[in-house]
């Protein structure tokens, strides 16, 4: 497996997967999502699977799933991320506040790859709101 990663022109990139799959990447986020927001994605894309998949397995009939992101930077350069926050939206039959939490915390301490190679560097905390039907 690889990734590719080829120079566009100022700070821009064009990285393609080893699947082919291709996104732009602008270091200068004027033109695409910068580096950095790209790997909060990656959290939030991950993280979010995992609930999803959680709800899945429970047969639960899940109409929507959002995952908002908030984060601190450090105040020192290079500016870091200190810590970052997901709250998880969820609606549908079946879904509760208690099962959203647990989901949550499967998802963030077991099974999203990117929130485990993350945590121990950044602090990474949950919150969750269940939309009525």
């Amino acid at each position: 497996m690889s990734i590719k990663v080829d120079w566009q022109k100022d700070c821009q990139f064009k990285v393609t997967t080893s699947n082919g799959f291709s996104i732009i990447i602008d270091a200068e986020n004027e033109v695409a999502p910068c580096p950095t927001e790209v790997l909060l994605s990656a959290l939030g894309s991950c993280s979010a699977t995992d609930v999803m998949l959680y709800f899945k397995d429970k047969q639960a009939q899940l109409e929507s799933l959002n995952n908002h992101l908030t984060y601190t930077l450090t105040q020192t350069e290079p500016r870091l991320y200190q810590s970052v926050n997901l709250h998880f939206t969820a609606k549908g039959e079946g879904i509760s506040v208690a099962e959203l939490e647990r989901a949550a915390e499967q998802a963030i301490n077991q099974y999203c790859h990117v929130c485990l190679m993350l945590k121990p560097a950044i602090k990474v905390s949950f919150s969750v709101e269940v939309l009525p039907n």
